[in-house]
């Protein structure tokens, strides 16, 4: 792995503790005080991995074009 690959997805990797160690727990606790679900949030969390895949893919390929 290239260090702008490693870069990437040190970035990646922040990103999803960020996403699933904060903010999710602090979304449950808001649900189960009776506020509203946040339905794009939701959404995110489901679709990170295959945006991250993606992004890598993309780093890989810009790599291998120089």
């Amino acid at each position: 792995m290239t260090t702008k690959e490693a870069k990437r997805q040190r970035f990646w990797n922040g990103i999803a503790i960020v996403l699933y160690g904060v903010l999710l727990p602090l979304c449950c606790l808001l649900m189960i005080v009776g506020e509203t679900i946040p339905y794009p949030l939701l959404l995110f969390w489901f679709a990170l991995p295959y945006i991250e895949q993606s992004g890598m893919e993309y780093a890989r390929r810009k790599e291998v074009k120089r």
